[in-house]
């Protein structure tokens, strides 16, 4: 084992700080509102597992609700205005807090991923290596957006790097009590999220890894009890951490035969990718940049071929895994490498120690490392500076939080709106039921009973489609355009989004925004078309 030096410490520090900037940095975007599908499925569980701690929804595991509770119970003792009742704290407009909450949690948990990688990596794949991971997490932008969110994604990530810091030293070390530290910890990822399970396959074949560095026949692997231990310790803290997966089997089936139906068949949305081409040449480069995802690859395929480092091929086999298993699924979303990403990084800060090392020794010292920051560079300031384009646009307010404000400003409560798609809420202002939608009719009168027409349109026009030219033109004829909220600046690069996932920020070409949101439009018209009010 290596021990790490006072100016490897300080730079580890200093990307923890940048790390924990741009993970906390506004994490209260869009609330009160609520702009984050899937965040309403933890938290409203995790507000409701103090009274039944079956949440009766299988679809993501319990591990993540339950520390949710427990963050949320925390947040509402630690409230000097708190009452002391816990449902009352998050009541109504408090539901807003207990996302922030949540959202807050995942945050802490995505910043202290980045010192935990150094901690699984430096001690046995040196220094340089954790540092170069390090990095490659504090940076990756898919890590610092995911980690906002009160998901699953980001703790998940951070228990993977614990499970891999526990695998690469039982490889070295051999002891039985990491193969049941390694073999607690892949169980405990899975029960936060189920697809972290896939490093199950890392953790088998180092299995084989810490044999073969013993001298020992790997024929016999079977008959070796560390093993068995880790696969029992797997299996228990998985069990202890989501034990309604087991308990209420009926619900636990009905939940996967539901999401079986999106995987093999996806959702109807033409816009969404699968399969190998959609997740190198747009998945990968869209989460993390095309500078950095070159990068992975080349690294894992190095780390597969002409380096294997100790337990380098195990978490090898986790990468493959996990990649086919997205590109095979029907229903896949960017976030779904989340999985795989603590690996990639640590392969990709092999490379780049390695590669440091190789221009210090070829080049000399001072030529050397400035090749080599240089290169390094390349890697990873594109990413930094799409973190903070990322920031930037989360820290101004959503069209649909100003377009639900001037509703409530300018349109009577009951009053309704006509939309094109109003059963697709993610583009629309939350109305929490203050003005109903009803259907915008495309042919005959545009409306019937409603005075106002809603438009939004945005690039995910599977979710915000828009209106037609014909459409537009007889709104320009027969009605009074009231409200334009247009988030796109004319004449820059398209803004690129995962067309899977209804959330309105882009992961690439931040700049080409003005604010987070569709386009909106309101107008005013009257009972009869051709009456313009």
């Amino acid at each position: 084992m290596r021990s790490a030096t006072p100016g490897a410490l300080a730079a580890l520090a200093g990307l923890t700080l940048l790390a924990g900037v741009a993970r906390f940095a506004a994490v209260d975007f869009g609330l009160p509102d609520r702009f984050r599908p899937d965040e309403e499925y933890m938290i409203s569980r995790a507000l409701g597992v103090g009274d039944d701690p079956n949440p009766h929804f299988a679809i993501y595991p319990a591990a993540q609700m339950y520390l949710q509770h427990v963050a949320l119970r925390t947040a509402a003792a630690l409230d000097p205005e708190a009452t002391g009742d816990f449902g009352a704290a998050y009541a109504g407009q408090g539901v807003a807090r207990a996302h922030l909450v949540g959202r807050q949690l995942s945050a802490l948990l995505g910043t202290i991923s980045v010192p935990a990688l150094y901690w699984a990596l430096a001690p046995v794949w040196g220094s340089g290596a954790g540092l170069g991971a390090a990095a490659v997490l504090a940076t990756a932008t898919l890590h610092v957006r995911e980690s906002k969110y009160a998901t699953t994604d980001a703790p998940a990530v951070f228990v993977l790097v614990l499970a891999m810091g526990a695998l690469l030293r039982l490889v070295v070390g051999g002891k039985l009590r990491l193969a049941i530290t390694a073999g607690a910890l892949t169980g405990l990822a899975a029960a936060t999220k189920y697809p972290a399970g896939a490093f199950a396959v890392a953790l088998g074949l180092a299995q084989f890894g810490t044999r073969w560095r013993e001298g020992r026949s790997l024929w016999r692997t079977p008959f070796d009890l560390r093993p068995w231990a880790s696969l029992w310790a797997l299996c228990a803290v998985f069990s202890v951490a989501t034990p309604w997966f087991w308990i209420d089997w009926a619900q636990t089936s009905h939940d996967f035969q539901y999401q079986r139906g999106f995987i093999l068949a996806g959702t109807g949305n033409p816009l969404a990718g699968s399969g190998w081409n959609w997740l190198f040449a747009a998945a990968l480069p869209d989460s993390v940049g095309p500078e950095l995802a070159l990068g992975m690859i080349v690294a894992t395929v190095w780390v597969i071929f002409v380096r294997r480092p100790p337990g380098g091929l195990s978490l090898a086999g986790f990468v493959l895994v996990s990649l086919v298993g997205i590109a095979s699924s029907k229903y896949s979303f960017y976030r779904y490498l989340m999985v795989p990403l603590p690996a990639l990084a640590a392969c990709t800060g092999l490379a780049l120690a390695a590669l440091v090392d190789a221009c210090r020794c070829r080049l000399g010292r001072t030529v050397g490392a400035l090749v080599a920051l240089a290169a390094v560079s390349v890697l990873l300031v594109p990413g930094t500076i799409r973190d903070y384009k990322l920031l930037r646009l989360l820290a101004r307010r959503d069209t649909r939080t100003l377009a639900r404000e001037w509703i409530e400003q300018n349109i009577p409560p009951g009053s309704a709106i006509a939309t094109p798609q109003p059963d697709s809420p993610y583009g629309k202002p939350q109305l929490e039921g203050r003005n109903p939608w009803t259907t915008l009719e495309l042919s005959g009168p545009l409306v019937g009973d409603a005075r106002w027409i809603l438009i939004d349109e945005s690039p995910l026009g599977f979710y915000s489609p828009g209106a037609s030219a014909a459409t537009l033109g007889r709104l320009a004829t027969t009605a009074r355009l009231r409200l334009d909220l247009d988030p796109y600046k004319p004449g820059t690069p398209a803004p690129v989004f995962d067309q899977a996932d209804a959330f309105y920020v882009p992961l690439r070409h931040g700049s080409s925004m003005k604010r987070p949101g569709p386009r909106i439009r309101i107008w005013e018209v009257a009972t009869a078309e051709g009456t313009t009010p």
